[in-house]
């Protein structure tokens, strides 16, 4: 009956009221708690932003920082927000006090720690899976359960804010909470992208939300200290959160004595690895997440990585070579080693990381080369707005296999670089492909989209007698009437190194492009591809 506020409704009041029981300060009090409410309304949404940003780190070194990546991790949040959305309902309906939402907080921060355990492990059993099943199970194993919990936040929330007008003001109620959650989404968006992931290790990441959540579980378990399920469930939260963080501590990898540098930025993971050599000297290799871009001696002058030695086909496809730009810094070996070979050579180096540059002047000594010209940009919007001509374009931008820039390999982008190119000016391009087999499609279609561009191509492999595995390929382009025949680019005469290079030259009888794509910006499937080659890699 309607005197009796309808019976569980009722219990509900009643179980509400007695957090603001105190004679004289009851609005105060109700005011405090709304407060409370709303602070706690808008970290949890934050929580979900910084925990889905840093997440896509994780997965990026195993699956790559692809669209399929991002597509499983956010489809996997969603899914697990939205059950917790429906839980949180219930519960609220069924429970509705401020100890229960301690215990969601708890239970969130607990989850939440559990990530940055077991996210090895996770990657190393499911590190061999196919670029569209893997991030979907990682996704599911590492941040379902903490999405979900965080879900059942909001109608909770809700609903003990509506309670403190007696379900007189839902509407008002539900827009407000959304409101501070969805503001806390986007200040957790902002402080994940622009703060937390470049400049803390990741997995602090996740230990710091975590314990905000924790806290957040804390002040209202303090508030009902006089209850012995507050007291309990706060000596049992101290507990489980102690061993969680001592697990941490014992399970975490320990530090490899060869990396030098560790740092995460807007872009990607960067290591830098050093290693002992013959002859006493020592080798650094730079890596972005799990792609190794190049390497260099301390005091030889040789380049250890085979790919990077293919800058010195420009010999032979551009002897009069005064300007260069490379797209991607990597290492900065093949800049470094073009400037050494003809010092009057002006080189512009485009790089859209600007962490990469500071690694550059401390580990791989860029500072000693003034002619190398340093561009923080990126390479397409670059070469879109500079009015520089060049000789020479090489074009080392992907990252491994997985990490194709799509807009890098349009059509409208090899017209801009044909463009930028003088008249007699050669393209050159280093991507992971293989020319035979189920892996060939990317390779091929790569090929027939600078085609469409360029009226020669040469294709050049690092393994020639292996042409079913995946490796570097290079591709030279030109749009001259200058022709190299397979006899005239493998003429004596050439300094051994150029000529050992160009005996790895592949033949156009011993690739088929037809059933390629021409990638577009309005279609272009590479990371398709990319998922196919990678899934059938081992038939």
């Amino acid at each position: 009956m309607e005197g009796k506020d309808g019976g569980n409704g009722g219990s509900e009041q009643k179980s509400f009221e007695s957090f603001d029981s105190m004679p004289g300060v009851e609005v105060n009090r109700s005011s405090g708690k709304r407060l409370i409410l709303i602070l706690i309304a808008f970290f949890a949404g934050a929580a979900v932003m910084i925990i889905e940003i840093a997440a896509n780190r994780v997965l990026a070194p195993w699956f790559g920082n692809t669209i399929f990546t991002w597509t499983g991790l956010i489809g996997v949040i969603l899914l697990a927000l939205s059950v917790g959305y429906y839980v949180g309902g219930r519960l609220a309906d069924y429970r509705c006090d401020d100890i229960t939402l301690s215990h969601l907080l708890a239970l969130s921060s607990m989850t939440i720690l559990l990530i940055p355990l077991f996210h090895l492990t996770v990657g190393k059993y499911l590190q061999n899976a196919d670029s569209i099943l893997g991030p979907i199970l990682a996704s599911a194993l590492l941040f379902a359960l903490p999405g979900f919990l965080l879900g059942t936040l909001s109608p909770y929330i809700i609903r003990l804010v509506s309670l403190q007008s007696s379900d007189r003001h839902i509407g008002l109620s539900t827009g407000t909470i959304f409101m501070f959650s969805t503001l806390g989404g986007v200040i957790g968006t902002f402080s994940a992208g622009f703060f937390l992931v470049p400049r803390i290790q990741l997995h602090n990441v996740f230990v710091f939300v975590a314990f905000t959540m924790m806290a957040l579980s804390m002040i209202g378990y303090l508030f009902h200290l006089n209850q012995n399920e507050s007291l309990l469930s706060l000596l049992l939260l101290f507990i489980v959160n102690i061993l969680l963080l001592t697990s941490y501590t014992i399970i975490r990898p320990t530090n490899d004595p060869s990396v030098i540098y560790d740092q995460n930025t807007f872009y990607h993971r960067i290591r830098v690895y050093q290693k002992e050599v013959d002859k006493g000297d020592k080798m650094i290799s730079l890596y972005l997440d799990t792609a190794f871009e190049g390497a260099r001696y301390e005091r030889s002058q040789q380049i250890p990585s085979k790919y990077q030695r293919y800058w010195e086909l420009s010999r032979i496809f551009s002897p009069q070579l005064e300007r260069a730009a490379f797209l991607g810094a990597g290492a900065f070996v093949m800049p470094e080693a073009l400037i050494r070979s003809r010092s009057t050579v002006k080189v512009d180096v485009i790089e859209v990381d600007p962490q990469l540059i500071e690694v550059g002047r401390r580990f791989f000594k860029i500072d000693e080369y003034p002619q190398m010209h340093i561009i923080i940009d990126d390479a397409r919007r670059y070469l879109r707005l500079t009015k520089n001509k060049y000789d020479l374009i090489f074009a080392d931008v992907y990252h491994g296999f997985r990490t194709v820039p799509a807009h890098l390999i349009t059509k409208e982008f090899f017209s801009l670089i044909k463009d930028r190119l003088n008249d007699r000016g050669v393209f050159m391009m280093n991507l992971i492909g293989s020319v035979h087999g189920y892996n060939s499609l990317l390779f091929k279609s790569i090929l027939n989209t600078i085609n469409t561009s360029f009226n020669q191509t040469y294709v050049f492999a690092i393994d020639p007698n292996k042409l079913n595995k995946l490796q570097n390929i290079i591709i030279v382009a030109l749009d001259n009437n200058t022709t190299f025949s397979p006899t005239e680019i493998q003429k004596p005469g050439n300094i051994a190194l150029t000529s050992s290079l160009l005996s790895h030259y592949i033949s156009k009888d011993k690739y088929d492009l037809s059933g390629a794509y021409v990638f577009t910006d309005n279609y272009n499937p590479v990371e398709y591809l990319t998922a196919k080659s990678i899934y059938f890699k081992d038939n």
